[in-house]
């Protein structure tokens, strides 16, 4: 019997009313009863996904900014966290002054442009040397939005080439919205899933993923894991990999998937 599931957020457990469905939620917390570890691989921040947790509660553990931060939710434990270093963000930031940037600690989205960045929690404007003086050790994945599909991916390929030490993730928005995600070389989702599991003593192969696969980051633990399961609105290489699939994020394929597997 597998003993720990881990999903994708967005695309794959939320709707697009970014709801999770009572009857999907009332599923986790059977197989939990059960034993059963309900894990959330995100590129979102942290507090973004907690936030669903507190009236009811079916987090054991949560993998935010695309693995960057590690967090145990029952224990209320910091697992593992690798934040970007500030000569990566400054250089990002120079490179594309003009685009928009998202600057993501654990507790907020940071948008930056024309070198101004808004604080969401503290509702305040600041210079980015100011956000960049408070917030220097406190920045997990930084995401810079591009106008075209051809000038993220032109960016991309000039981030490869100069061998900028982090890790890069093209992914869309919706259907006009290119960006990139950075993250601290090395991070990912299934460094993440490998932390946990060892803390658990669940090896890899007792597990279930379910995903959409909209960046590359979700691949590893696909190709990882005893399970994979991709959602029907997933990408074409997310159910290449899969090794089923399950009804899509709007007519709850987790709790399908759930349903069919424990």
């Amino acid at each position: 019997m597998y003993k720990m599931i881990v999903s994708d957020f967005d695309g794959t457990l939320i709707d697009s009313d970014e709801a999770i469905p009572l009857s999907t939620m009332v599923e986790i917390d059977r197989i939990r009863k059960l034993g059963v570890k309900f894990v959330v691989a995100t590129g979102r921040i942290l507090k973004s996904v907690l936030d669903y947790n507190r009236d009811f509660p079916f987090l054991d553990y949560v993998i935010s900014c695309d693995g960057a931060y590690v967090y145990d939710v029952s224990n209320r434990k910091t697992l593992y966290k690798k934040p970007l270093g500030g000569s990566i963000i400054k250089k990002i930031k120079k490179m594309y002054s003009d685009c928009g940037i998202n600057f993501c600690t654990i507790q907020e989205w940071n948008f930056c442009t024309n070198d101004i960045v808004y604080s969401e929690v503290k509702k305040r404007n600041m210079t980015f040397e100011d956000f960049y003086q408070e917030n220097k050790t406190n920045i997990y994945k930084m995401e810079v939005y591009f106008k075209t599909k051809k000038e993220r991916d032109s960016a991309f390929s000039e981030m490869q080439e100069l061998k900028i030490n982090a890790t890069f993730f093209k992914m869309n928005e919706g259907k006009k919205r290119y960006l990139i995600e950075i993250v601290a070389k090395d991070v990912h989702k299934a460094l993440g899933l490998e932390k946990i599991c060892k803390l658990e003593h669940i090896p890899l192969s007792e597990v279930v993923c379910v995903g959409d696969g909209d960046n590359d980051n979700d691949i590893p633990i696909f190709l990882s894991v005893g399970k994979s399961v991709a959602v029907a609105n997933g990408s074409k290489k997310a159910k290449e990999v899969a090794m089923m699939q399950t009804s899509s994020n709007e007519t709850k394929g987790v709790e399908k998937a759930i349903k069919k597997l424990f």
